[in-house]
C-alpha cells in the first residue's frame, strides 16, 4: 500500500493540472527530450508513476507510441485520461490508478517501461529494490527501463559547491527517498544489466542551483525557473555530474526461467 501522506500530497498537486508532476519545468524538458530520443517509435510503454500523462502523450503523439500509465493518485489519473481524450490519443493509451510494488500481472510485457522520479516517492529502499524487480518482469525480453530517478550522490555533489559559496545545502524533500547509487548498482543480475548512466540534467542543475543561486542571493531577487541562466543552461552538453536526476538505462537480457530451461535441454 502507498504511503497515504505521499499520496494526499500527490493528489492536491493535482490541481495545478500541467505543472502538476513538477514546477521544475526546465527539467521536465530535459527529461522529455531524453525520453523521446531513447524510446523508439511505435514501441509499448509503460509509464510507471505517469502522473498528468504528458510524457506517454507526447511519446503517442510524436512517435507512435501505444502504453499504460499508472499512478496510485486517482486524481492524477484522472487529468491524465482527461488529457489523452483531447489529444486524441484515448485508443493508443490507458491510464489507471495503482501502486508499485502490487501492480496487477494482466499488464503483461512492454518494449519500454519509465519511471521519472517515481521510485523516489516510496518510503523505503527496500520496497524500491522490490519495485525495481516488479519493474523488470514488465519488460519484455532485451526490452528497456528507463530510470529517472533522484540519486543522493549528485545532491551531495551539488551541496558541496553550494556550501563553498555559502549557499544552504538543498535537503531533501519530505514526501521522497532519494535512491543510492552502490545500493542501486547491487540491483542488476542475471535477469538485467545496467546498460548507461547518463547525468543530463548536470549543466542545468549547476548552473540554476549554483550559479544562479549565488548571484540571485548577492541581488536579493527571488528565484525563477525561468531565469535567462536556466534557459540558457537547456542549449548546452552535459558538463560534470552535478545534481541528483540522472538516467539509469536498463535492459532486461531473459528471464530467469528461459535460461533454465534453455539448460535443462542441453543436458
Amino acid at each position: 500500500m502507498p504511503n497515504k501522506r505521499i499520496q494526499d500530497f500527490w493528489n492536491s498537486r493535482a490541481r495545478l493540472d500541467k505543472i502538476s508532476g513538477t514546477d521544475d519545468f526546465p527539467l521536465k524538458k530535459l527529461e522529455l527530450d531524453l525520453i523521446l530520443k531513447k524510446i523508439p517509435s511505435g514501441a509499448s510503454v509503460l509509464d510507471i508513476g505517469c502522473g498528468n500523462g504528458e510524457t506517454l502523450i507526447r511519446l503517442c503523439r510524436e512517435k507512435g507510441c501505444t502504453g499504460v500509465g499508472v499512478d496510485f493518485s486517482q486524481e492524477m489519473i484522472n487529468l491524465a485520461v482527461a488529457a489523452g481524450k483531447k489529444a486524441g490519443c484515448a485508443d493508443k493509451l490507458k491510464f489507471q490508478a495503482g501502486a508499485i510494488p502490487g501492480l496487477s500481472k494482466d499488464l503483461g510485457e512492454f518494449d519500454c517501461v519509465l519511471t521519472e522520479r517515481s521510485l523516489i516517492n516510496l518510503d523505503s529502499e527496500a520496497t524500491q529494490k522490490k519495485a525495481f524487480q516488479e519493474i523488470i518482469s514488465h519488460l519484455k525480453p532485451r526490452s528497456c527501463y528507463l530510470m529517472i530517478e533522484s540519486f543522493i550522490q549528485g545532491l551531495q555533489r551539488t551541496n558541496q559547491l553550494r556550501e563553498m559559496l555559502g549557499l544552504e545545502k538543498i535537503a531533501v524533500p519530505w514526501h521522497n527517498v532519494f535512491l543510492d547509487e552502490t545500493a542501486v548498482a547491487s540491483w542488476a543480475g542475471p535477469e538485467c544489466l545496467l546498460r548507461e548512466v547518463i547525468p543530463f540534467s548536470s549543466t542545468y542543475h549547476f548552473l540554476s542551483r549554483v550559479v544562479y543561486a549565488r548571484l540571485a542571493a548577492d541581488k536579493g531577487e527571488k528565484l525563477r525557473y525561468d531565469s535567462d541562466i536556466n534557459m540558457l543552461s537547456l542549449k548546452l552538453p552535459v558538463i560534470g555530474d552535478f545534481g541528483p536526476v540522472r538516467l539509469w538505462l536498463w535492459q532486461r537480457v531473459s528471464s530467469v526461467r528461459k535460461n533454465a530451461l534453455k539448460r535443462k535441454k542441453r543436458a
